[in-house]
């Protein structure tokens, strides 16, 4: 019986230790993973090559305005002393900076954390799709219904090489609808037609790589304007003077006539006389019915030695896109 007793006595002092070390060691697991955790935030997010940006440590749960705070940028230590916000410059295009921060909380706990800031790039060009004059090297406007291309020129660089479209992902959005249909792998370039109500296209476009990482994005407003139209005289001899629009007036003098030709500008035509372009002409407020081509108005002097002004006025609508229409006019001087 004696016997007995020792042995339940032992076994109980064997199991208060062990349970007094099972103790010990949760109480030192509770204290590490209840410690809080701290991030860091870029803004911008995505910085571009040589963009200013400002770096913020934050927690949840650590109070930082208590907490020693040091910076690190490449390994080198910053002289900010517990600056919860420090502010540095990107470097080029493809050049990486590794910002470390270490946080130290007043009961000692150190946490620490690190992202690396990647620039990258990206421009995009709009080309609206419309009628423009032989020979202009300027870009057309974007007219109400009109159609627009967009195209993303990215300048991405990983491992030191240039990234080409084809293997970056692009995705595609107006306002805050994502548009899934133009988005993914190659696709840098959209096409967009114009809405009704007509109103300024709001565009971005994020490029992501294989994993799914944001890159860089960018946004651009493409505003709604007015198409034109503008006058020239066709000249028999050298053709359309396409250097010298005439603007409020024309003089004719003593000739006998002048062809005046009329040219849309960023109407949705694919020709200046396309069947949906409706020229509609008047000369003093009166309707002139135009000659083979309907753009174009021969103006002659009929009787001689009659000095005066005529007031020419036109009127352009498409006749599909009811919102593209523009109005113009000019006054023709003859006689001596």
């Amino acid at each position: 019986m004696l016997v007995f007793v020792k042995k339940i006595i032992q076994i109980s002092l064997i199991l208060s230790v062990v349970f007094s070390i099972s103790n010990i060691v949760s109480a030192q697991e509770v204290v590490t993973n209840s410690a809080p955790s701290i991030y860091l935030n870029f803004s911008p997010d995505n910085p571009r090559a040589g963009d200013s940006v400002e770096l913020t440590v934050a927690s949840d749960l650590l109070n930082l305005s208590s907490s020693k705070i040091t910076w690190y940028i490449d390994g080198v230590a910053r002289k900010e002393t517990s600056s919860q916000s420090i502010t540095i410059n990107a470097k080029n295009t493809g050049g990486k900076t590794t910002v470390r921060v270490v946080v130290e909380g007043s009961d000692g706990v150190i946490k620490e954390t690190s992202r690396d800031i990647l620039p990258a790039g990206v421009d995009l060009v709009v080309e609206p799709m419309s009628y423009t004059l032989p020979f202009y090297k300027g870009k057309p406007y974007f007219a109400a219904q009109g159609t627009v291309k967009i195209i993303a020129i990215p300048d991405v660089m990983i491992n030191g090489s240039k990234v080409a479209s084809k293997d970056l992902v692009f995705r595609w959005s107006t306002g805050d609808n994502v548009l899934g249909a133009n988005s993914g792998k190659g696709k840098d370039t959209i096409i967009l037609n114009g809405t009704i109500p007509i109103r300024d296209i709001d565009i971005s476009v994020e490029i992501r790589d294989g994993s799914g990482n944001i890159l860089v994005q960018t946004s651009k407003t493409i505003f709604v304007s007015s198409p034109k139209i503008l006058f020239f005289e066709n000249s028999p001899l050298y053709g359309v003077l396409y250097n010298k629009a005439i603007s409020n007036s024309y003089y004719l003098g003593t000739r006998e006539e002048v062809n005046i030709v009329a040219k849309p500008f960023s109407f949705d035509f694919p020709s200046d006389t396309a069947p949906t372009a409706n020229y509609v002409w008047y000369v003093n407020g009166n309707y002139i019915a135009p000659g083979s081509k309907t753009n174009e108005m021969l103006f002659r002097q009929t009787v001689a030695n009659l000095k005066g002004t005529a007031s020419v006025s036109l009127d352009l609508k498409s006749t599909i896109n009811i919102f593209q229409s523009a109005s113009n006019g000019f006054s023709v001087g003859f006689g001596q």
